[in-house]
């Protein structure tokens, strides 16, 4: 009909009105034998119609999307436990407003950076991958990230690859923590040098003011960092910070843990028995107190004081697992139908408190 494939090329490109999507499939005709497909049966002429005409009747497939620059990257040799930045850049090649929905990552290890997320036709932009590599397994390692991006209805989704090959000379056990605290809770982790050239750790410090670093103890080819986290100084329920390990290697300055810290919903860990407190004001009462804790808890107290000065707290361990506490009035220093509150630090379980109200009243005789 066109009498050779590049009169055919020529009218199906004077067609299509120039589609990218069109141009490639062009491309392919020249280096093909399609005068030869052509000739042998009218089976392969409809085949080559319908991708032709798909190309020319759907926008979403002829026009051009979200185009990453370079896509796939591979970062050689890397030393285990620095976090590594990889940059994407990227344009909006198409002719409508798109917007980046959702960023699918194949590894908790990465971390998306991106300043926005709609982008103009022809415009620019950058998307960084923070790799965190504290905990992964050595040898050659691929991640990949997945980005979803929207042109007016439809959906079109980029894979973006960042390879590398892991040595580590330096490990760090656990290198992720999560913790559900009650009261008090204490955590240790082991920095292991596998080399011969000494390593230094310089400072410990957390982003989360619950945490309390503990004196760093080395021994050998071992550092052991203790931090305890403190319930009560927990802004959220739910808290994702960071412990940062500061050394003195050249190849491993800075190395990050994420802390997941969970305020355990508040629960009564001890009761007391009784709950509550009533002592004659008239003479040198006292009233013994059980504390018992909740699911088999041992229970031991720190300290026990009185807002009021005519009382007067004593107290020692047992029965058991239990703890027993005094409480004694002092009739001199007794007031008329007083209610006070003594408060008990406990020892165990850390930093629990148990309160118990008590009432002086004169009684009469």
């Amino acid at each position: 009909m066109w009498g050779s494939r590049i009169g055919f090329v020529h009218y199906f490109l004077k067609s299509a009105k120039n589609s990218p999507l069109l141009l490639f499939i062009a491309e392919i005709i020249v280096r093909s034998d399609f005068h030869e497909c052509l000739a042998k049966s009218k089976e392969s002429m409809m085949r080559v119609l319908l991708v032709i005409g798909i190309g020319l009747f759907s926008p979403a497939l002829a026009s051009a999307q979200l185009r990453f620059e370079q896509p796939n990257s591979n970062l050689g040799m890397l030393v285990g436990g620095p976090i590594y930045q990889q940059r994407f850049d990227f344009v909006n090649e198409a002719k409508t407003p798109i917007e980046i929905v959702d960023i699918r990552l194949g590894c908790g290890c990465l971390q998306p950076i991106l300043a926005k997320r709609t982008f103009t036709p022809g415009e620019r932009g950058t998307l960084m991958l923070n790799l965190r590599t504290l905990g992964q397994a050595a040898g050659e390692r691929v991640w990949r990230a997945h980005v979803v991006s929207r042109n007016g209805g439809k959906l079109d989704e980029s894979v973006l690859t960042v390879a590398g090959t892991l040595r580590f000379d330096v490990t760090v056990e656990p290198s992720i923590v999560a913790m559900t605290v009650e009261t008090r809770l204490t955590q240790t982790i082991r920095l292991v040098n596998h080399r011969a050239e000494p390593l230094t750790v310089i400072a410990v410090r957390s982003s989360s003011p619950a945490v309390r670093i503990m004196p760093v103890r080395t021994e050998g080819a071992i550092t052991t960092i203790a931090f305890e986290v403190d319930r009560a100084s927990l802004p959220a329920a739910r808290n994702e910070e960071t412990l940062d390990i500061y050394t003195s290697d050249p190849n491993h300055r800075h190395l990050q843990i994420p802390l997941s810290l969970t305020a355990a919903p508040k629960v009564a860990l001890v009761r007391a028995i009784p709950t509550q407190v009533q002592l004659d004001a008239n003479v040198a009462d006292s009233q013994i107190v059980r504390l018992r804790g909740t699911n088999d808890r041992t229970v031991r107290i720190e300290k026990a004081s009185a807002d009021h000065p005519a009382l007067r707290c004593t107290w020692a361990a047992g029965p058991g697992d239990d703890a027993t506490l005094k409480i004694v009035i002092d009739p001199s220093q007794r007031a008329d139908a007083i209610h006070c509150v003594v408060r008990v630090n406990l020892r165990e379980p850390a930093g629990a408190v148990v309160t118990i109200p008590v009432t002086m009243n004169e009684v009469k005789r």
